[in-house]
């Protein structure tokens, strides 16, 4: 049963196929659809493209004046922080040669 509508369903495609006229249908059809694609993609691009140079400056954060803060006082207890460690280092390198 299944090998009868197989081969029923072959014979219709090929014959379909096989006309000229469809085959030209067929290959137009897909030409036009690349051409489309092709053409809506381009467009795309460009409003993309400038729509990033227009407003590219929004996707740089910038931290507010709280973090600015928050980090320059991280930043200034890290160097305290080295210096007093530099100096206790002079200190103790200091001792054993003043012996």
């Amino acid at each position: 049963m299944l090998d009868k509508i197989e081969k029923a369903v072959t014979e219709k495609s090929d014959k379909i196929m096989t006309n000229e006229k469809v085959e030209k249908f067929v290959n137009n059809m897909g030409g036009m659809l690349c051409f489309i694609g092709a053409v809506v993609f381009g467009i795309m691009f460009i409003v993309g493209g400038a729509s990033l140079i227009k407003t590219g400056k929004n996707y740089v954060v910038k931290p507010s004046k709280e973090e600015k803060h928050e980090t320059e006082a991280a930043a200034e207890s890290t160097e305290e922080a080295a210096t007093e460690e530099a100096a206790q280092t002079e200190e103790a390198s200091a001792e054993p040669s003043a012996e």
